[in-house]
């Protein structure tokens, strides 16, 4: 159960990175640093998304871990493309 929440994580921050790539463009920014960057929001995004959970049920496969890993890795993404972009 823990692998596949895991992967739905990974597929989010995919889609993601994808996504602020083709809405967000910024000189210089690396494609590889994109996605790095989105699967790191996503962990962060889903592990805070799953501690209300801990007593409970804390599967990454819950709604609020999805949402975490979405909104998470939207915004680091987002956050490297912005930076990115004010500093050239």
């Amino acid at each position: 159960m823990f692998v596949a929440g895991f992967a739905v994580w990974l597929v989010v921050a995919i889609v993601a990175a994808f996504a602020v790539r083709t809405f967000y463009k910024a000189d210089g920014v690396t494609t590889v640093l994109t996605f790095v960057f989105a699967i790191f929001g996503a962990i962060i995004g889903g592990m805070l998304g799953t501690s209300p959970y801990v007593h409970h049920d804390p599967t990454p496969l819950r709604v609020g871990a999805l949402i975490g890993a979405a909104v998470g890795s939207a915004f680091f993404s987002f956050l490297y493309h912005f930076i990115a972009r004010k500093a050239v």
